[in-house]
């Protein structure tokens, strides 16, 4: 054996070997320790969301899809160790998601602390959503009408962030001077697409979570799903294509999601009740005169 072969596995192990420490080290916050799912979990989200932060081009989107992977992948790991009577349910999209969205939001932030503590930030953030998703299930109370509610913000706030880190992570749609984002990346037919595809797939997925939560039938869960996609995939085409502002666009997704769910959530007998058109054409009308209000352009 060579002395540079010998040498180059040395330097192999001693990088697994620190790998290792850093999982280890992961695994504890103050005084609260952290399973091994969960260390594991976080560092890999992290590690994604530092190359989302330094890759250019179409590497943003590649390395966005690998933290959401990460992240789902990781929290299933979760409820198998935590929770092994539990089958998969929302907490994985969630998990997933949340991941999408650190990997955008730190596109948007300076190089630096500041970057360091928003990928903190948004680890303890999809840590806590996750954990009260899974006692909400051991519960078995999530029919019950305030859990449904209290889901129902979770799961708009999600989609809020999940939809900032779809526009950040696609090169041009979103841009913020000073950070990465800040890019001259011309905004084509094919980024504006696939945000559009991007913006649906998040629907689609919490839209299908909030019916299941709802005890829904699959035909039900399956058109409750396809509609939120239909809205909120040409919505966010629409509001690439004329340039809405920055994070305005996302907001405004956020909003059609709410004001869609609370329509689903309303039994087929009460749809017509003028009081609750009402309130969705409000809740609509207001939105787009906070989109014209912040402004279009980028």
């Amino acid at each position: 054996m060579s002395p540079s072969t010998s040498a180059s596995r040395r330097t192999r192990s001693l990088a697994a070997a620190r790998l290792a420490a850093l999982t280890d080290t992961a695994a504890e916050f103050g005084e609260v320790e952290v399973s091994r799912p969960w260390a594991e979990t976080i560092v890999a989200v992290a590690v994604a969301a530092g190359i989302a932060h330094f890759a250019t081009g179409p590497g943003t989107v590649l390395a966005g899809a690998a933290a959401a992977l990460l992240g789902a992948v990781g929290v299933n790991a979760v409820r198998r160790a935590e929770v092994r009577d539990l089958p998969m349910g929302a907490e994985v999209v969630l998990g997933g998601l949340i991941a999408l969205a650190i990997a955008g939001v730190v596109r948007l932030v300076p190089t630096g602390i500041g970057a360091v503590i928003a990928i903190a930030a948004g680890i303890g953030i999809l840590r806590a959503v996750v954990e009260w998703e899974l006692r909400l299930r051991r519960s078995g109370s999530g029919s019950l009408h305030r859990d449904r509610v209290a889901s129902l913000a979770v799961f708009t706030l999600v989609l809020f962030a999940a939809s900032i880190g779809i526009s950040a992570l696609v090169p041009g749609i979103v841009t913020l001077p000073s950070t990465p984002s800040a890019r001259p990346d011309p905004v084509g037919p094919l980024a504006i697409l696939a945000v559009g595809i991007g913006s649906a797939a998040v629907a689609a997925l919490l839209a299908a979570g909030m019916s299941s939560l709802r005890r829904e039938r699959t035909s039900a869960i399956v058109r409750d799903a396809l509609g939120a996609a239909a809205l909120n995939g040409a919505a966010s085409i629409i509001f690439a294509t004329v340039g809405v502002a920055r994070l305005a666009g996302p907001a405004g997704l956020a909003v059609l999601f709410y004001a869609r769910e609370i329509w689903a959530a309303t039994p087929e007998g009460e749809r017509r009740d003028p009081r609750l058109i009402f309130e969705i054409l409000a809740l609509t009308l207001a939105t787009g005169v906070a989109l014209l209000w912040i402004g279009v352009g980028r």
